[in-house]
């Protein structure tokens, strides 16, 4: 019976669905959903992020190619683009954030191994603007004619996979999220220079958390696969083979594929332009 499965729907499998549908019920999130659930909205933002979507125009444009396909990779009817923005836009951001910290706590405890030798776990804090159109976004202002927000993150050197992550305005100072940090005792944190503040050592957030959730879902795969592959390799294979019907075992085959590095132009995944 799995055998019949998309390639897609066998990788879901790795999420804990019932986790999810809990942290749902939490917040009474699908009260008002008739059809489209926070479910089906997570699938389709990952589909996006998995086969390198790069807007939700481009996104719809290849649901619509897979129209057939759409229901079986667990995603519901047919979401069309207004739908889409309006659900990431007014439903709870929380309920995916929450699923993300918890995705992200057990890619921790399956990938966590000691390159360093000290004590404690070695953190790395940095971050990145991401550019928004101001005519749409125009809570985001962030220069006279642009906009944008600022995803701060606590990276897990260990395990590879972000251990935090706090947004905030493209204008608020790199410092200023530092009392964000959810600090460990005997742990080591690099820092750039842009945070040597020795005093103190809101828009598009469901698309970043479904882009955690999507990262730290194909590092868990990896390794409880045992796979011989970086995370690179196996995004990039991925992007191409969602509505394949391989088994998961043989479409990592390292037999199956060549240069795989040139597969896609991207090695993450990334967030929609509108």
């Amino acid at each position: 019976m799995n055998k019949n499965k998309y390639v897609f729907t066998k990788l879901v499998g790795f999420l804990d669905n019932f986790k999810f549908l809990r942290i749902v019920k939490k917040y009474d999130g699908d009260k008002y959903a008739k059809s489209y659930t926070y479910w089906n909205q997570l699938l389709t933002m990952m589909f996006g992020q998995l086969s390198n979507r790069e807007s939700f125009r481009d996104l719809i444009v290849a649901l619509k190619a897979h129209a057939g396909k759409v229901y079986h990779l667990g995603i519901g009817k047919s979401v069309i683009r207004s739908n889409l923005s309006k659900a990431n836009e007014q439903r709870a951001y929380r309920i995916f954030e929450e699923f993300a910290f918890f995705m992200i706590a057990e890619t921790r405890k399956r990938r966590i191994q000691k390159i360093f030798e000290l004590d404690g776990h070695v953190y790395a804090f940095d971050s990145t603007t991401i550019d928004l159109c101001l005519s749409v976004f125009k809570r985001a202002k962030f220069r006279k004619h642009k906009g944008g927000f600022k995803m701060h993150t606590l990276y897990n050197a260990e395990a590879q996979v972000a251990a935090s992550v706090h947004i905030t305005e493209a204008k608020v100072h790199d410092s200023k999220a530092m009392p964000e940090i959810p600090y460990e005792n005997d742990a080591h944190y690099i820092f750039d220079r842009g945070y040597n503040d020795f005093g103190n050592l809101y828009t598009v957030r469901v698309q970043i958390y479904c882009a955690i959730i999507t990262y730290c879902l194909v590092a868990i795969a990896q390794h409880d696969m045992k796979l011989e592959l970086s995370i690179y390799e196996v995004l990039q294979i991925l992007g191409i083979s969602l509505t394949d019907k391989n088994s998961l075992r043989d479409l990592f085959d390292k037999s199956n594929f060549k240069n795989v590095n040139v597969l896609c132009d991207s090695s993450e995944p990334n967030l929609f332009n509108l």
